[in-house]
C-alpha cells in the first residue's frame, strides 16, 4: 500500500471539494438559459430587425432582447447626449467691457417681419469674464450692412480655461427701407444674407 504525504493529500481534499462547490453552486434552482433559437440572431445584411427602431417612427427606446441569449437590439439612430448640442449659447451685449476687440463671426442669419429685420450672428469666443459681448457695430454703406461683434472682458485679472464657446447674438436692424439688402460680416466666412424689403 502506498503512502500519500499529508501535504498532497490536503491538496487533494481541498481540490475535491472546490469540484464539489462550483457542481453545487451551477446546479441551484435558477433555470438554466435555454438554447438559442438563431431565427433571433440579427441579419447579417443590415435590414432592420422586428421590434427595432425606424428613424420614423418616434420611437426612443429599444429592445432588450432576450436576456441569457445573448442578443439584444441596439436602437437605430439614438438622441443625441445633449439636444442643445451645436446651438450658440445666446448672449447680450454688455457695454464698457475692457480691451475691446472684434470677433470673426462665423454665420449669419436674417428675419424679416415686413420691413422690420433682426440678425442673429454668430461667432466663436471663450469663457466669461474673459470673453463678454461688449457691443455689436453696424455700418451702413449704400444696400450693404455690415456686422462685427466686439468682445472685451470683464475682470483683467481673471484667468479663464481656453476652450472656444459658440455665441450668437440678436441684432435689431430696425424698420429698412424698400429695396434690396445685403449683410455681411466683414474678414469672416460667413455667408452674406441678401433680403428684399418691399
Amino acid at each position: 500500500m502506498t503512502t500519500i504525504p499529508s501535504a498532497l493529500h490536503s491538496l487533494l481534499a481541498l481540490a475535491v471539494a472546490a469540484t464539489l462547490g462550483v457542481a453545487a453552486c451551477s446546479s441551484s434552482s435558477a433555470p438554466s438559459a435555454p438554447p438559442m433559437d438563431r431565427s433571433t440572431t440579427p441579419p447579417v445584411s443590415g435590414e432592420p430587425l422586428a421590434g427595432s427602431l425606424d428613424p420614423g417612427s418616434g420611437a426612443t427606446g429599444g429592445s432588450a432582447g432576450d436576456p441569457g441569449s445573448g442578443v439584444g437590439i441596439v436602437p437605430v439612430n439614438p438622441p443625441p447626449v445633449d439636444p442643445g448640442a451645436g446651438r450658440p449659447q445666446l448672449v447680450r451685449p454688455v457695454p464698457g467691457r475692457l480691451n475691446p476687440h472684434p470677433v470673426v463671426p462665423t454665420a449669419l442669419r436674417a428675419s424679416v417681419d415686413g420691413r422690420h429685420v433682426l440678425v442673429e450672428v454668430s461667432w466663436y469666443g471663450g469663457v466669461e469674464p474673459c470673453s463678454v459681448l461688449d457691443s455689436v457695430l453696424v455700418e451702413r454703406n449704400g444696400g450693404d450692412i455690415a456686422i462685427t461683434p466686439i468682445e472685451g472682458s470683464s475682470d483683467a485679472t481673471a484667468i479663464c480655461i481656453e476652450i472656444a464657446l459658440l455665441k450668437a447674438t440678436i441684432v435689431d436692424l430696425g424698420e429698412l427701407e424698400p429695396g434690396t439688402w445685403r449683410i455681411v460680416a466683414p474678414g469672416s466666412g460667413a455667408a452674406p444674407v441678401v433680403i428684399a424689403i418691399d
